[in-house]
């Protein structure tokens, strides 16, 4: 049995290997390294150069099939100098926090699930599958998740269970997320010879609003009794080179977030319409690229797998809502009680955050879904993300809790 020292060596040595947005294979080898240490044998996927996911698998007889998924990259850290402590030093202060990026967002998540499978390698107490799955490029791409579902490793599961930062819900749906960019194209001319140009900025305008005008229309009439209704956002805008210069070149990016009835493929029919339709005006020279598409998950929030979750979490107070809550109020040194949204006991929810869910649920196999993990979902992406060592040892064992309870 790892013990808490042990364990909070392993996440401290995974912050400190550097995994912004790429570099992850070195990551996923020294978790081969440990996994073959305790008698797992496991492989890596490549994805891309220095770009590896990691599979493993454990099996005791028959029975159901359960992943387990967590990713390997994190997002950038920004100015290191800006933190407190050195992003990728896995610092533990005298009051037992330990920080650095992929603290909440996910590499605890990760580790824990790790240390999970390694304890019922051990103990056997489970029957059927576990198998692991560290996925490249989730934060931007959801890269791994995509290409190891192409590759058939989730066609068999009954279950997935992702440790992605949620300690106080258990996520059984989400939205999808769409990123797409609009391109202007014109013809340049001095500005003070307008006629002679083509200015891409004023039709990528034109463009922006009717496409905006027209998504609007339509989410008004779709809603989601779990998710509520698409929303869309444009959220980068470029284009000109000199002020006194008619643009020849501009661009927008936005994003969708989706819902089942209005999906991913709706929205880019949408937009496709608005620009075919403007294209046959003069001036007009617009394209569509879709840069990133991750579908909506919806799944049964009375699974087997969510209700195990249910069951388990009842024998753990520290990771009771209340519990969670005020150790969060102590972290972030501030009162969540005035926070309408969060819920007072662990339950199913619904949110519009992506996960790699995304990508894996588009397998041949209908399987259980279920977001739970360690973390303060405030702090991820910030600076200063940190987390408490006392919720990364308790999922450890609650993870081997539930999964021993699910595959009974």
């Amino acid at each position: 049995m790892v013990t808490k020292e042990e364990a909070v060596q392993l996440l401290q040595d995974m912050i400190q290997i550097n995994t912004e947005n790429d570099n992850e294979e070195e990551l996923a080898r020294y978790i081969q390294e440990f996994l073959t240490a305790h008698g797992i044998e496991s492989e890596l996927v490549e994805f891309a150069p220095k770009r590896a996911s990691l599979v493993a698998e454990i099996s005791n007889g028959p029975g159901k099939k359960l992943g387990l998924t967590g990713h390997l990259d994190v997002v950038s850290a920004g100015n290191a100098e800006d933190w407190t402590y050195s992003p990728f030093s896995g610092f533990v202060d005298e009051n037992k926090i330990l920080w650095g990026r992929g603290a909440s967002d996910m590499k605890s998540g990760l580790a824990a699930l790790v240390l999970a499978m390694v304890a019922l390698h051990e103990s056997q107490d489970y029957s059927g599958t576990i198998r692991l799955l560290a996925t490249v490029g989730e934060e931007v791409g959801e890269y791994g998740s995509k290409q190891l579902t192409k590759l058939g490793y989730v066609d068999d599961l009954d279950g997935m269970l992702i440790g992605e930062p949620c300690n106080i819900g258990i996520i059984y749906a989400h939205k999808g997320s769409l990123n797409y960019k609009v391109t202007s194209k014109g013809t340049a001319a001095h500005s003070s010879m307008p006629e002679l140009g083509n200015n891409a900025i004023e039709h990528l305008n034109h463009a922006m609003l009717k496409i905006s005008e027209a998504i609007a229309q339509e989410t008004t009439k779709h809603t989601d009794p779990e998710l509520g209704q698409t929303f869309h956002n444009i959220t980068v805008v470029t284009g000109g080179q000199q002020v006194n210069s008619i643009p020849d070149w501009a661009s927008f990016e936005a994003n969708a977030r989706t819902i089942p009835a209005y999906d991913n493929q709706d929205v880019i029919r949408t937009v496709k319409y608005v620009i075919e339709e403007l294209n046959e005006q003069e001036g007009f020279d617009l394209n569509l690229e879709v840069t990133a598409d991750q579908k909506p998950v919806v799944s049964d929030k009375h699974s087997p797998l969510i209700q195990s979750i249910l069951k388990v979490q009842q024998q753990f107070p520290s990771l009771q809502v209340p519990a969670q809550l005020k150790q969060m109020e102590e972290v972030l040194g501030g009162d969540l009680s005035g926070q309408n949204d969060l819920p007072s006991t662990l339950v199913p929810l619904a949110v519009s955050g992506t996960t790699d869910a995304a990508q894996f649920t588009q397998s041949k196999k209908t399987f259980d879904v279920a977001v739970y993990g360690p973390g303060i979902p405030m702090l991820n992406h910030k600076i200063d993300e940190r987390l408490p060592v006392d919720q990364y040892w308790d999922f450890i064992a609650i993870y081997q809790a539930i999964l021993s309870d699910y595959l009974s």
